[in-house]
């Protein structure tokens, strides 16, 4: 005897909702697992009772960005008329689900990959990235659907499915009534689905609506990716103040504290420095990607990937090196203006931007330097023309000043090798002192590599390593270059990188060292040995140490500390999805709604499996009270702008 199941196509257009909305939640189920199994090593160190637990708590921020993204859907066929029986009524309605949710599932899927490079789910910052014509987008786009064709396939099937759920179940159109129960009943329908529809939205009963920090409240901070959605992300960080004023403290306790501002500038960690003028030239080198995972020299290597650099470092004064941010834009404010990048937006797409402050170039003009700031990319690429003229650098020079696309790569810019040549004769020509900023491209996704390079690198394991493997070889140049020049020996040169490369953070824990990992060091020509030191450093601390250098006599605000005072502190700070770290005296804190929720010790517990928070409460105490400090100095004088010292 055969069994069939039967069911009814033609539905009530309450109970097609209702099936319609159940689909919704699937399918962003679906993209969530996705999310996981695909960047699986980044979430490793979960057991599956606690899979479970984040992937059954991640339900409900599904549930609040389906609750409002369909808001519009859930009006138009709960609205208690009778026109929504319509032919045409419903076509529109059906086209506009699935548009809408598309463009939802769409973000997640994006995320699935992106997340490889930014350990965060994407925020509302994106849409200036799209927005900006400079930043070869096309292109970019068509490259990442190309490398990653198989994500644009499974968008293709979760639209289908979209379309199906919409065209098999179909509502069934009853004769018009008008009596008064009718229409009762039909009110009763919209107001029940409108209340639902506000009480999953926000995401409950309670006070206030989720946000980022409830994800905070409920999983460890490193889990809280898989825990949230991208639209979710994206709604929590469009059109909100990024930050807002605190008063931990009073102005005279807050300044004991903490203060960044800086108006002496020792120069006590070493007297081997060769320098024969207060005013030595500048020349600070950014390497895109570069993580101090890939350098030989931070990992007792003989033989790696980056050759050049190693021996650079070995004839260099090194610091452990910290990231102030996961992001190329991130970069440029922290490192030319010591504004670390502590809000959910980058520095330039917030209305402080507007404010006043004294940027590493500003401050070096006092002294009569020329400044200069170089990257082969769009000009406009990533706002680093205008935030290089903020910092005081008056000139800027990009794809469209080096004026030759027979170097460029098709995607991000200029190649390294020809542009840092370019960038070494350009220096030739200014008058010294000089201070001039260099920001590399080539080891970028797609990772392409000029023809003649292909397979010339055999130590690199993968196409990454291949480019960075080239821009060591480009650095190379320009130094053999550059060493012929007369302003070479009296030159103070800074080696870092924007941020860690993709995956960087894979592996079976989340190492704080391999987030934000990268080489902070000081090149003197003229010093023959280097000098290693276990001392943390950060980008916010480059501006303070130059400042000492070259011994400036402007005080200034910045975020950071002189490396090479020995008396000054040791931190690094960062922000991501509504998380704050601070590496202060080799202690890891984690800060979020007002409160620590973590605290590690990253030497004895470098794999972060020890959250000392409970049992070292004096500890986390004097920590959460210097982190609350520099907290308020920050948020307070960005609000009030307050970056100069008047």
């Amino acid at each position: 005897m055969r069994i069939l199941f039967s069911f009814p196509r033609r539905l009530s257009l309450s109970v097609l909702l209702m099936i319609r909305l159940t689909a919704v939640l699937l399918l962003f189920g679906f993209t969530r697992w996705l999310f996981y199994f695909v960047n699986i090593e980044n979430f490793i160190h979960l057991n599956i009772w606690q899979l479970i637990h984040i992937m059954w708590g991640g339900i409900r921020y599904d549930l609040a960005v389906i609750a409002i993204i369909n808001l519009p859907i859930i009006a138009l066929m709960t609205i208690p008329f009778h026109f929504r029986y319509n032919f045409y009524y419903q076509r529109f309605t059906n086209v506009l689900f699935v548009f809408l949710n598309s463009f939802a599932l769409l973000f997640n899927l994006i995320d699935v990959i992106f997340f490889r490079y930014i350990a965060k789910r994407t925020t509302s910052e994106v849409f200036a990235f799209f927005g900006n014509t400079a930043e070869n987008t096309g292109s970019l786009l068509f490259t990442f659907l190309a490398d990653f064709w198989y994500m644009l396939l499974i968008f293709i099937v979760l639209v289908f499915v979209l379309i199906r759920v919409v065209t098999w179940f179909i509502s069934h159109s009853p004769v018009p009534v008008v009596t008064l129960r009718w229409y009762v009943t039909h009110s009763l329908i919209f107001i029940s689905f409108a209340a639902v529809a506000v009480i999953f939205g926000r995401g409950g009963l309670q006070l206030k609506p989720i946000s980022l920090i409830n994800a905070a409240n409920y999983t460890e901070s490193k889990n809280i990716s898989l825990l949230i959605n991208t639209p979710f992300s994206i709604m929590q960080t469009v059109g909100k103040q990024s930050i807002s004023k605190l008063d931990y403290f009073s102005d005279q306790q807050l300044a004991a504290i903490y203060n960044p501002v800086h108006r002496t500038f020792a120069f006590n960690l070493t007297d081997t420095i060769p320098l024969t003028t207060d005013s030595p030239n500048i020349v600070i080198i950014i390497i895109e990607s570069m993580g101090r995972e890939y350098l030989g020299f931070y990992n007792n290597e003989k033989e790696g990937v980056t050759p050049f650099l190693d021996s650079l470092l070995q004839k260099s004064i090194t610091f452990k090196g910290f990231a102030n941010g996961k992001r190329s834009i991130e970069a440029l404010p922290s490192i030319m203006a010591g504004l670390p990048s502590l809000m959910d937006k980058e520095f330039q797409a917030t209305p402080f931007i507007a404010n006043h402050l004294l940027g590493l170039g500003t401050i070096l003009k006092t002294k009569g330097y020329q400044t200069a700031f170089f990257h082969g990319g769009n000009n406009g690429t990533m706002r680093f023309d205008d935030f290089s003229h903020i910092a005081g650098f008056d000139s800027y020079y990009g794809r469209n000043e080096y004026a030759n696309d027979a170097d460029f790569d098709g995607k991000w810019g200029i190649f390294d090798e020809p542009y840092l040549q370019y960038f070494a004769r350009q220096l030739n020509d200014f008058t010294p002192p000089f201070a001039a900023g260099v920001f590399t491209l080539s080891s970028h996704h797609p990772y392409h590599l000029p023809d003649q390079y292909k397979d010339a690198f055999p130590l690199a394991s993968n196409d990454m390593e291949a480019t960075f493997s080239y821009t060591d070889q480009a650095l190379r140049k320009f130094f053999q270059t550059a060493a012929t020049m007369p302003w070479f020996k009296n030159t103070v040169f800074v080696i870092t990188a924007d941020h860690t490369p993709e995956k960087s953070h894979f592996s079976d824990y989340i190492p704080y060292w391999s987030l934000y990992g990268i080489p902070i060091a000081f090149y003197f020509p003229q010093m023959e040995n280097g000098i290693e030191l276990n001392r943390i450093a950060q980008h916010a601390d480059i501006m303070p140490t130059l400042a000492a250098i070259t011994k400036t006599e402007i005080p200034f605000v910045a975020f950071g500390n002189n490396l090479f005072d020995t008396n000054s502190t040791s931190f690094a700070v960062n922000y991501l999805s509504g998380i704050y770290q601070m590496i202060h005296n080799d202690t890891l804190l984690l800060f979020s709604n007002q409160k620590t929720i973590e605290m590690y010790d990253l030497v004895r517990d470098p794999e972060q499996k020890n959250n000392l928070l409970d049992a070292h409460e004096d500890a986390a105490e004097n920590q959460e009270k210097f982190f609350k400090a520099l907290l308020q100095q920050y948020n307070n004088r960005l609000i009030d702008n307050a970056l100069i010292v008047k």
